[in-house]
């Protein structure tokens, strides 16, 4: 009887996990930058980005950063000067808000 129980237990947790979805701190939408590359504008995008981790934007190198970036995310995102979110240096952009002229990115967290 006790075998059946914990056996019960058990599957009825599983269900329960594979019920939930997939990633609930995951971002939904777009975060759009842009930045030089080659002496010409490049536009990309981070699509429902993970969220509570760092994500180092692709950039054609270490010296140049992005800029004009726009949260088209569900979520709060935090833009960071460094690539390992970890500076000093950061602006905090709601859903749907653009950083003003003059914010250079290299990471982005989310957080909903």
């Amino acid at each position: 009887m006790r075998l059946r129980a914990t056996v019960t237990a058990a599957l009825g947790a599983a269900g329960l996990l594979l019920s939930l979805p997939g990633s609930a701190l995951a971002a939904e939408g777009e975060f759009f930058y842009s930045f030089d590359r080659f002496g010409a504008v490049q536009r990309d995008a981070l699509f429902d980005p993970d969220g509570e981790v760092c994500h180092r934007l692709d950039l054609p190198n270490s010296y140049t950063p992005a800029y004009r970036v726009q949260n088209e995310t569900n979520a709060t995102a935090v833009v960071f000067l460094d690539p390992s979110c970890d500076s000093d240096v950061y602006f905090v952009l709601r859903p749907g808000q653009h950083a003003p002229a003059g914010v250079e990115v290299r990471s982005v967290t989310f957080s909903r």
